[in-house]
């Protein structure tokens, strides 16, 4: 199995000489790495993404390749031409990501579990590269295009959705039925992806349009590939907003919930109107304002500790800690916090305002 540096056998073309450089005549777009033996193509891969195993099928020194490798924040595109088959293995210093694979000539074939499928007619595959074993690329010549999509932004795109983090493996389906509206959807958007990166394309200048694609495409395929928690998501309302403004919403009141802050600060913090986060709060979480969303959250601490209700004749303040609100007022008030000492199991974090009941603003953002 290769891993190593530069070799001889490899020419790496600068970018900006990429687009004066002529087309290679034998693979029909201009490589910016390409090479003799099979050791060259695993040093480049590895320096242009990140280290990962391989190894030729063949006993033959020889093994001319050939690659168009892009990359953004979010995504990596390799358009690449390979003389023989050859083995790809994760390590596990390999970077994470969402694997979709597009062959042109020849095929690949993959493992997930005890599966084996293979690409062909009709359908593309696509895996995440930690959970899949060995894949063969296969044919002599083989041709392709492979997008990896981060998988960061899969992860924030499924707790966007399910509103909790991915502690355990997906168990994405690997086979995309493209003749079905959402396979096509997702295959024609990584088709896309890739055309806007080849040779030095506009997804390459212009970061905020490639970070939308790779939110876009994470989301379709949380949304509409199957996986282990298809059936939840099938059952879940669909956000009038973006969901993401709604968890970054909740993430900045978290991060200052001990400060008076108003729906307009908050609005204009994630970047959107203050009617769009309000009807986003009403459509994803329920008919709940953002600050019982935050709130909330620190309820279960409270519980634990045996705080129910308190004295306060204001169900609202007793409940979430805050005074009556008018018109106007900050979602969170400040008044002085002061220890709730001698309730067991209470930890150092508990405070209280003897003014008007418990208040949990210290916990920390779950």
């Amino acid at each position: 199995m290769w891993q190593g540096k530069e070799s001889s056998c490899m020419r790496s073309l600068r970018p900006e000489n990429t687009a004066r450089a002529p087309e290679h005549e034998g693979y029909g777009f201009v490589p910016t790495h390409e090479g003799a033996n099979f050791e060259s193509m695993v040093q480049a891969f590895s320096t242009g993404y990140g280290v990962f195993g391989g190894q030729p099928l063949s006993n033959d020194r020889s093994f001319a390749w050939a690659a168009d490798l892009r990359r953004t924040e979010t995504f990596t595109m390799f358009h690449s031409v390979y003389q023989s088959s050859w083995t790809i293995r994760t390590l596990d210093e390999s970077p994470q990501h969402l694997a979709f694979y597009m062959p042109f000539t020849g095929s690949f074939r993959l493992s997930v579990g005890k599966r084996t499928v293979e690409s062909g007619a009709g359908h593309l595959l696509m895996a995440n590269n930690h959970e899949a074993g060995d894949r063969v690329i296969q044919g002599g010549p083989h041709r392709s295009d492979v997008l990896f999509l981060d998988w960061k932004v899969v992860k924030r795109a499924l707790s966007s959705l399910v509103e909790t983090p991915l502690s355990e493996s997906l168990d994405l389906e690997p086979v995309l039925d493209l003749s079905t509206q959402p396979g096509q959807l997702i295959g024609n958007l990584a088709r896309t992806v890739v055309q806007g990166m080849r040779e030095s394309g506009p997804l390459l200048s212009s970061p905020l349009a490639a970070a939308a694609m790779s939110e876009t495409l994470a989301h379709l395929v949380i949304r509409f590939a199957r996986h282990r928690l298809s059936d939840h998501l099938e059952k879940k309302k669909v956000s009038l907003i973006a969901p993401w403004h709604v968890r970054r919403a909740i993430d900045y009141m978290h991060a200052n919930i001990a400060e008076p802050l108003t729906m307009t600060m908050v609005a204009d913090d994630v970047g959107v109107s203050l009617r769009a986060l309000q009807t986003g709060f009403k459509a994803f979480r329920g008919r709940r304002r953002p600050v019982t969303s935050a709130r909330s959250d620190c309820r279960p601490p409270a519980s634990s500790c045996g705080i129910r209700r308190t004295s306060n004749p204001s169900g609202k303040s007793a409940r979430y800690g805050v005074l009556p609100m008018r018109a106007g007022s900050p979602l969170f008030t400040a008044a002085p916090l002061v220890r709730v000492r001698g309730i067991p199991g209470c930890g150092p974090n508990v405070c209280a305002n003897p003014s008007f009941g418990v208040r949990l603003p210290v916990f920390p953002a779950v």
